[in-house]
């Protein structure tokens, strides 16, 4: 099994767990809780449809609690022999093209994930798309019917909401430039916990967000993401399930699942963007200056009318009951992870950067985890252990073209290595 589809199967596993561990669930004990999940029917990250015995749910649970998500990666594949017919990444694309096309047709589907390169012309036919959108709930005569009723969880941090909107164009050194506002809310207070333009909507900037949030206002229970590659991704399942965080997902082509958060971007553009002279910016900085000043001072401490009190004083009376991490611990769980193969000269690469990695791992893969907004240095890590090992810096040829070579290297004298070269 690939790493790519043993880490898919890890954050399935912690899904089907994840409010035992956040304490979201609803049943009386752990037990019947197993016992609800064991009786329905799940599809797996390939998209076989199976059934898990209880005792097999609590078992992924305790191998959470002893190793973290690493212990729920399955040592062997448990689809051998299964031909899967639509890759993962177009079955990705179709609920991506869904929510924002509802009425989108399955021949159109299929002629789209061809065009954006998601399938090679003749790979998938069109009567498989049809049978994965009929299998899903996705085709337009089998779309259920929407029952929208209000709801609000109990107490702060117990869920978080997330969504993008449209900003506006400003002009940056004499070229205009598109703008995108990615937003936290917290669903019991209405707190906009951190809020931020960018040039470009995608999971990285997503993360910042999410990480600014989390460093200002605790570690929530439980967020409400939309299914786009923005919010749902292997690098932000594996920090949720780090952190404890159990996450959920919008329905497709259905935002009125994240009312809240469309509430407050209407708020947002009513009270702020449609009474603001955007010819003044010319950066992010310039944006995000305003931004932060009209949250401060206006959104978060206006009193909403359902609650009878601002979203800052609601939020702060559940402040005993928050859960709050140390800054290190943070970075260290907001690290993304790879996974490399060693060349000959001890180098990975990373993007368009090449490392230096110790010479004991060469032919080697190895572990990496790195920080996205500092690729100055990378991690060796040895993810079994769940330790730091190594750091890696980028290769300097200058430097390196300057250094003496050793004739004979001890691999006894460094980690992991017994032979003498």
């Amino acid at each position: 099994m690939d790493e790519k589809t043993a880490k898919e199967l890890a954050l399935f596993r912690y899904s089907l767990i994840a409010p035992v561990v956040s304490g979201t669930l609803t049943e009386e004990s752990k037990s019947a809780y197993y016992r609800r999940v064991a009786g329905s029917c799940h599809t797996l990250p390939d998209g076989k449809k199976v059934r898990f015995k209880a005792c097999t749910i609590k078992d992924w649970y305790l191998k959470y609690c002893c190793g973290g998500l690493d212990a729920l990666i399955p040592k062997a594949r448990i689809d051998s022999g299964q031909t899967r017919v639509l890759p993962k990444q177009a079955r990705d694309q179709i609920y991506v093209y869904k929510e924002k096309f509802p009425l989108i047709t399955g021949k159109k589907i299929h002629e789209k994930l061809i065009e954006d390169g998601y399938l090679r012309p003749g790979e998938v036919s069109l009567n498989t798309i049809y049978r994965f959108l009929n299998a899903n709930n996705l085709a337009r005569d089998g779309m259920p019917g929407k029952e929208c009723v209000p709801f609000e969880y109990e107490h702060a941090n117990d869920l978080w909401q997330a969504d993008t909107t449209d900003g506006r164009v400003i002009t940056v050194d004499g070229k205009p430039r598109m703008t995108y506002l990615i937003t936290i809310l917290d669903d019991h207070s209405r707190l906009l916990l951190h809020g931020e333009f960018f040039f470009e909507d995608n999971a990285a900037n997503m993360q910042k967000v999410f990480r600014k949030a989390i460093q200002k206002y605790g570690i929530p229970r439980m967020t409400l993401f939309d299914n786009g590659g923005t919010y749902k991704n292997h690098q932000l399942g594996w920090i949720c399930g780090q952190l404890g965080i159990q996450q959920t997902f919008s329905r497709p082509y259905y935002p009125q699942g994240k009312g809240k958060e469309e509430r407050s971007h209407r708020t947002e553009h009513d009270r702020w963007q449609n009474c603001t002279d955007w010819s003044e910016f010319h950066s992010l900085e310039d944006i995000n200056r305003s931004y932060w000043a009209y949250l401060d001072k206006e959104y978060n401490n206006h009193v909403v009318r359902t609650t009878g009190m601002t979203p800052r004083e609601r939020y702060m009376n559940d402040f005993s009951r928050l859960r709050f991490m140390d800054s290190e611990s943070l970075d260290e769980a907001f690290l993304h992870r790879v996974e490399r193969k060693v060349d000959q000269n001890a180098c990975i690469s990373l993007g368009n950067v090449r490392y230096e990695v110790p010479q004991q791992y060469i032919s080697q893969k190895i572990s990496i985890r790195y920080d996205p907004e500092d690729l100055s240095v990378v991690y060796v890590y040895d993810e079994r252990e769940r330790r730091r090992l190594h750091e890696a810096r980028p290769v300097k040829l200058a430097d390196n073209a300057k250094r003496k070579r050793r004739a004979n290297i001890s691999y006894g004298e460094m980690d992991g290595g017994s032979t003498n070269v």
